[in-house]
């Protein structure tokens, strides 16, 4: 029984730091992706990207799935997520190319865990009160890095018609971001693994960016082939892996309030890049959503 446990409390340990080091890796990869996307189309990195992921994990669970059966029930489990995946990226590289990534992080990330409430309210689950305090907490700071944008006081300065789709676009990606921890949970309690999951996942990423960009894509990559394979190994295959990782052995609710550690990360990264500048709301939203995910560790440790 005391080894039982204390093998829960080392997988525990091992998906709260795997976590930590996919949010590092995932807000410098945002930083430079909101610098480079800002002269060509936002879903040119994501077809080529997530095709070279899907390849990487593919070779990877070819020996995991020929020794398991597969199970019918994964089928519309997998339908879902990749929906979901859809929703999840993409909406969040098309928001980076029109907001500042602190604000495309923080909006990812604090609408989350007030996703996961509406959720457990619609499967009629018992809640938390901390738990929604936390949540309309996040969201509240997400109103205020709202304002920021609309009072031309985020790091951008100014802001367009475009904002506002790029505010939509980062409001889909947190409902998005919901769907994909639920439905990868689900198919790692019927066993698959981290890798399979992530071979199967992205289809639906690969083939709307391939229609959206199959008259430009060849030329972008012969150019750019160089800093592609980089974020694409740093980016998104490394910090995919480990958030993976994070899903399996955490619950929901922790995974989506310590990724809300990703935007205190973006915001200092991003002062690197000369676009953007210091901004004091946007520093006020993302350290309350730094004091709400530590928060949300207390909580989820005491149940």
């Amino acid at each position: 029984m005391e080894l039982t446990l204390q093998r829960k409390h080392n997988l525990h340990a091992i998906g709260v730091l795997s976590l930590i080091l996919s949010a590092i890796l995932t807000s410098v990869s945002q930083v430079y992706y909101a610098n480079r996307v800002q002269a060509v189309h936002p879903f040119l990195f994501t077809g080529i990207s997530f095709f070279i992921t899907t390849l990487y994990f593919q070779f990877f669970s070819i020996k995991q799935q020929s020794s398991m059966k597969w199970n019918k029930a994964a089928t519309p489990i997998l339908l879902k997520l990749n929906s979901a995946s859809v929703l999840a990226f993409m909406g969040f590289y098309f928001a980076l190319k029109y907001i500042e990534p602190a604000i495309v992080s923080s909006l990812e990330m604090g609408l989350g865990p007030l996703f996961v409430i509406l959720l457990a309210i619609k499967q009629k689950h018992h809640i938390n009160v901390a738990k929604v305090s936390i949540a309309i907490g996040t969201l509240v700071a997400c109103l205020i890095l709202i304002y920021a944008i609309f009072a031309g006081k985020s790091a951008l300065i100014t802001w367009s018609k475009f904002s506002l789709l790029g505010i939509l676009a980062s409001i889909i990606c947190g409902l998005g971001a919901v769907l994909c921890t639920l439905y990868s949970k689900q198919l790692s309690e019927l066993g698959w693994t981290s890798s399979m999951i992530l071979s199967k996942r992205f289809y639906g990423i690969i083939l709307l960016s391939l229609i959206a960009t199959y008259d430009v894509i060849l030329d972008y990559l012969i150019g750019n082939i160089g800093w592609i394979l980089l974020m694409t190994l740093l980016g998104v295959l490394v910090p995919m892996y480990l958030l993976q990782k994070g899903i399996q052995y955490c619950t929901p609710f922790f995974v989506m309030m310590s990724l809300c550690f990703i935007p205190v990360f973006t915001f200092f990264f991003q002062l690197f890049d000369t676009r953007l500048q210091w901004s004091n709301i946007t520093f006020l939203g993302v350290v309350l959503l730094l004091l709400l995910g530590i928060s949300s560790v207390i909580v989820d440790r005491n149940e």
